[in-house]
């Protein structure tokens, strides 16, 4: 390839996965320069986000696991990262843009830009303790396109609800490497342990406001990473009048926002352990906003009727929709597969390296994304050519 033009081979090495290009770069200088160069990191990542390739998978508890999606069809193999926050006992999921991952200790004090695949990472300046009992914190991460900054929104609300309950709101910009105070949300935090969920460069959370005098309705809060402000979506027309106990949570699915309500028979959170072996959900149907911001584009787009056939007993997760019209389900933190959604058929994975304890699994794009400040980068890199001499 050196008789190549580097135009070229620009285009040849940005359709590569991350790995190979990791190994490729002690082929040669010039390759090592132009795979660490920012244009190219930036071609790489737009490659693999139109091509919907370097698709990978996130387990996480106790510990970090990673995995290919595509590398084979039936199959997926984790293997275990050496993430920064280890050995903390349990890493929390905040969220993911770009091939970078927020995580954080269980305290939520302790917060990583990380880049899986790189090893590439970042910890947040420190906040105040917070003591969970008297309030609940929340995150958000998320990339502004405008600026070129990758930013965590940080929420603190009083559980109690209160009018002079604690109400704060934070931004951090990797840009800045600073924390700054914003405008707090001005509505309840529905959930008070879901991180923001990104979308059109916006956090959202399901929030509850009072409207008609005392009455408590559903709504989506979204924060506008440019702006840093929030507005309010409405939740799309499903059928309240089930008699059934719903669970609803927020993801991005095919880029869209979309709301997956699962159904279930009694509610979840008064159930012993010993109860969890009985058939509890009943149902699970997911809505999707096609227009970012329209409110009259929510549709429901499918319908799961019978989860008990997939060994469902709890819960189901969508992670990502693909063309083909299917979507990869995480089943009960333990079971993984696609479901077709024409035939109503779910091919279940066979996985290699994940213990036997339910985990959180998340999805994210593989990428060369940087997120070291370049002062501990160089200092690094002269380390490693100090220990070679």
């Amino acid at each position: 390839m050196a008789d190549l033009p580097i135009e070229i081979i620009t285009q040849i090495l940005s359709q590569l996965p991350v790995k190979s290009l990791l190994s490729f770069l002690c082929v040669c200088k010039s390759w090592y320069s132009l795979i660490k160069n920012p244009n190219f990191i930036k071609l790489h990542l737009n490659q693999s986000l139109i091509s919907n390739s370097n698709r990978h998978l996130l387990l996480h508890y106790s510990s970090l696991h990673s995995a290919e999606l595509d590398l084979e069809p039936n199959r997926i193999s984790f293997s275990e990262l050496r993430h920064p926050l280890k050995p903390r006992k349990i890493v929390i999921f905040i969220g993911s843009c770009n091939g970078v991952v927020c995580i954080s200790d269980e305290s939520g004090n302790d917060v990583f830009l990380y880049n899986p695949l790189t090893g590439s990472h970042r910890k947040l300046p420190s906040i105040p303790t917070i003591d969970l009992d008297k309030d609940c914190l929340v995150y958000g991460f998320g990339y502004d396109s405008k600026n070129d900054d990758y930013k965590v929104l940080m929420m603190i609300q009083g559980l109690k609800n209160r009018k002079n309950s604690r109400n704060e709101a934070k931004v951090y910009s990797l840009k800045e490497s600073s924390w700054k105070c914003v405008k707090s949300i001005p509505y309840y935090l529905y959930y008070a342990n879901c991180n923001g969920v990104l979308v059109n460069e916006a956090l959202h959370y399901m929030v509850k406001r009072r409207i008609l005098g005392s009455k408590l309705c559903k709504f989506i809060a979204s924060f506008d990473l440019r702006t840093e402000s929030f507005s309010l979506m409405k939740c799309p027309k499903y059928d309240v009048n089930l008699k059934t106990y719903w669970l609803m949570r927020l993801y991005e699915l095919g880029g869209c926002l979309s709301l997956f309500i699962n159904h279930h028979s009694c509610d979840i959170n008064k159930l012993s352990p010993y109860e969890l072996h009985d058939p509890i959900l009943e149902s699970a149907e997911v809505w999707v906003m096609k227009e970012h911001g329209r409110n009259d584009s929510w549709a429901k787009v499918y319908s799961i009727r019978e989860p008990r056939k997939m060994l469902s007993m709890v819960q189901l997760k969508p992670l990502v929709y693909s063309d083909e019209q299917r979507v990869l389900l995480e089943i009960d933190g333990r079971i993984l597969g696609w479901y077709d959604l024409k035939s109503e058929k779910f091919n279940e994975y066979t996985i290699q390296g994940m213990s036997f304890e339910p985990v959180g699994m998340e999805y994210f794009v593989g990428s060369l994304v940087s997120v070291e400040d370049e002062s501990r980068f160089q200092s690094r890199t002269l380390s490693k050519k100090n220990k070679k001499k």
